[in-house]
């Protein structure tokens, strides 16, 4: 997919760009068994045919669930990216444990994993993950923040 020396060789030049098309689902705090746990999910998915590199699909993702803000924190936020390379396994573990009180279902292409190329976890905080893969045919990114 990426490594981090590509992370961060190039994710400023990919941003602002326009964006192929995506699919984003976001779940809010009301979507969750306990609404003060102030949660919330996003989802998106692209067609591999219409991003030429997983760093793209990322960057893409992140700018159309609002990653950008203010500078500094937007730098400092891109940089701690870990890109720390994850299987399958653990990709759906992190969507599974992260997703257990979400009252409406996911969307498939997350419970579908079909065509496993790779994947990496890109935050592991307390209070915020972030997973991405690379599948058969596209691109899928899995975050989870509370503001609690």
């Amino acid at each position: 997919m990426f490594d981090k020396r590509e992370f961060f060789a190039d994710w400023r030049t990919l941003t602002g760009v326009p964006s192929p098309p995506l699919d984003v689902v976001e779940f809010g705090h009301r979507d969750f068994t306990s609404p003060c746990s102030e949660q919330m999910i996003r989802a998106v998915r692209g067609a591999s045919a219409d991003f030429a590199r997983g760093l793209l699909f990322w960057i893409k993702a992140m700018e159309a669930t609002d990653w950008f803000e203010s500078e500094p924190h937007f730098t400092r936020y891109a940089e701690a990216a870990l890109c720390e390379p994850i299987g399958q396994e653990e990709f759906a573990r992190v969507v599974g444990e992260y997703s257990v009180s979400l009252v409406p279902p996911l969307p498939q292409f997350l419970r579908d994993l079909g065509g496993w190329r790779s994947g990496l976890r890109m935050y592991g905080e307390w209070n915020d993950q972030a997973v991405v893969a690379e599948v058969a045919d596209s691109f899928v990114l899995f975050t989870w923040g509370t503001s609690a």
